[in-house]
């Protein structure tokens, strides 16, 4: 059996509930089109109930160690194929265990896991520290990333509280996915967002971008110029949208 939701925390969640209902073990949980092996298997699309979602997220959070949680919600934004199986495992076990899961950081249902979390984790901290605004016309300040995780949504409290009065918007590209900050409301929703074409840049953008490059080339000192290390400290694949590399 391979239960296939809308992508969504809610709809995962509604998966995990149906599978525990029902008392059975699905082959996989996915968003996507069956992989070759699944060809044959039964397939059922769960509808995403967010009823049933928020009674099964309550009973997570009551039973589950607080850390367990964020290891659970980071463990989600990955994108690493088969998430979702490890995911409804590491639940059971921890729903099966109650307190002493917290302990049962070596178990097999728990490592894998936990690596994945590790990684949006650390990835999510590295991108604080990657995104450039831009400003648009109109005001907007806008900022595009092609991370390898889903992280959009785990990097946005820490945007906007730092920008609390600033209409912006953090975009993935790749995915087509962005979130968007309201000054007005103080709160951020995730959306689809496709962009084609330049972006309308505000007058003064170009000149700040300019003057930015230049600060950047001038701060650096040519004898100890290291291309090796730099790219070590930080990858090509992370520069894609960073003024000081544009030329």
């Amino acid at each position: 059996m391979i239960l296939r939701y809308d992508g969504t925390f809610a709809g995962f969640l509604s998966a995990v509930a149906l599978a525990r209902e029902r008392g059975i073990k699905p082959e996989a949980i996915t968003d996507r089109e069956p992989e070759q092996q699944g060809l044959f298997a039964a397939i059922e699309e769960v509808a995403t109930d967010r009823d049933r979602a928020e009674e099964l997220y309550r009973l997570i959070s009551r039973t589950l160690p607080s850390g367990a949680l964020q290891t659970l919600r980071y463990a989600f934004h990955s994108c690493e194929p088969g998430r979702e199986i490890l995911l409804f495992r590491y639940l059971e076990l921890g729903l099966a265990t109650g307190p002493r899961f917290g302990a049962m950081l070596a178990h097999e249902a728990v490592i894998p896991v936990w690596k994945l979390a590790r990684a949006v984790g650390r990835e999510a901290h590295r991108y604080k520290g990657l995104v450039r605004f831009q400003q648009l016309e109109g005001g907007v300040w806008y900022a595009a990333m092609e991370p390898d995780h889903r992280i959009l949504p785990l990097i946005a409290p820490h945007f906007a509280a730092r920008f609390a009065d600033q209409r912006w918007i953090i975009h993935d590209p790749r995915r087509g996915e962005a979130v968007v900050f309201d000054p007005a409301r103080r709160k951020w929703a995730e959306t689809s967002l496709e962009v084609t074409g330049p972006l309308p840049l505000s007058a003064g953008e170009e000149l700040f971008r300019d003057l930015w490059q230049r600060y950047f080339d001038r701060l650096a000192i040519a004898e100890r110029h290291n291309p090796k290390l730099q790219r070590q400290n930080l990858p090509l694949k992370h520069r894609g949208h960073l003024p000081e590399f544009e030329r």
